[in-house]
């Protein structure tokens, strides 16, 4: 898969609440880049936090960032009338801001939410982008409601000693670790809640918005576009070649021939991307067994599991897990 970036953009507002702190990471001079990779902004997110012991910061940089300077969505957002418009603008277009990321917003009941997860495999430990990132989404909601925050629930990837804090004290509401992905629940009467008028509003072109995601997802290499949607949908639903290839607005017959014409197939992306979150289910959930991990990945029997990963490493998953192991100790 190709480096996945991330809008530069990202790093604005953090100073704010970086100064005056020993030992926190001093931002480049100069003007950015457009972009970095999405590894170094999880890096220096992360960063902040062990180096100022403050788990707050990526919440905050979030919950004051300026929209605007997310160019067009930005406008997108700040010129929606209600808090359902700008998340669902948030979510269509956050491809454009970021690359390999699930992020979604949905409803059960009475209650709706926006969830955020990084989908490569690699990029670990990842707790404080998803602070940051839903952070964003609370500033959002917190508009809506002129501040109310009522029946708000957190749920977490990381397990709560990885946070380095009371994460409960800083979002102000209940919160569960350990889970599949990072999400803000809130009750989904929210959604229609008007927004207040920005001052001086920038004209937002939505078409131009949905333009942008098209060429995107054009000039993204179909095994990468593919990748991204195995890695998406491992743990919660089957795989399935054609309901991917509907979803990419191609037949399976023409899936599978682009993909030869790339020198792969539709079992190769499977088989690298289910070993590739493996490893990453190894060090997330060290208290799952290999049956269970065999399971999660898509595997009837973990056999089976076990044969194609000493085929991809060179060792057996359980060889591989205890040198993590000795690795992180």
């Amino acid at each position: 898969m190709a480096t996945a970036t991330v809008r530069a953009a990202a790093m604005n507002g953090w100073e704010s609440f970086l100064e005056d702190r020993t030992g926190a990471p001093v931002l480049s001079d100069g003007p950015p880049p457009d972009s970095m990779p999405l590894a170094e902004f999880v890096r220096f997110s992360e960063d902040v936090v062990a180096r100022t012991r403050d788990v707050a910061i990526p919440w905050l940089a979030g919950g004051n960032y300026d929209l605007a300077a997310l160019g067009p969505l930005g406008d997108a957002i700040n010129s929606a009338g209600r808090v359902g418009s700008a998340l669902r603008r948030l979510v269509d277009y956050f491809s454009l801001l970021q690359d390999c990321t699930d992020i979604r917003l949905g409803l059960e009941d009475d209650m709706a939410a926006v969830s955020y997860r990084i989908l490569d495999p690699d990029i670990w430990p990842r707790h404080h982008d998803a602070m940051f990132t839903l952070g964003i989404v609370s500033q959002i909601l917190k508009r809506g409601t002129r501040g109310g925050w009522d029946k708000i629930e957190f749920a977490f990837e990381a397990e709560s000693h990885e946070m380095r804090g009371d994460i409960g004290k800083v979002v102000c509401a209940p919160c569960t670790f350990g889970a599949d992905t990072n999400q803000i629940r809130f009750p989904a009467a929210l959604l229609d809640l008007a927004l207040p008028a920005q001052a001086n509003p920038q004209v937002a072109d939505v078409r131009q918005l949905t333009r942008s995601i098209v060429t995107k997802r054009r000039e993204t290499p179909l095994v990468d576009r593919l990748s991204q949607m195995v890695l998406r949908d491992l743990n919660t639903r089957g795989i399935e070649q054609e309901r991917f290839a509907r979803e990419m607005g191609m037949s399976s017959r023409t899936l599978r021939r682009k993909l030869t014409e790339q020198g792969s197939s539709f079992q190769q992306v499977l088989d690298e991307c289910r070993m590739r979150q493996a490893v990453f289910e190894f060090r997330v959930r060290p208290d799952l067994s290999i049956a269970q991990i065999a399971l999660r990945l898509g595997y009837a029997e973990h056999s089976n599991f076990t044969r194609a990963f000493h085929r991809w490493s060179g060792v057996s998953p359980q060889a591989y897990r205890g040198k993590l192991a000795g690795t992180a100790h």
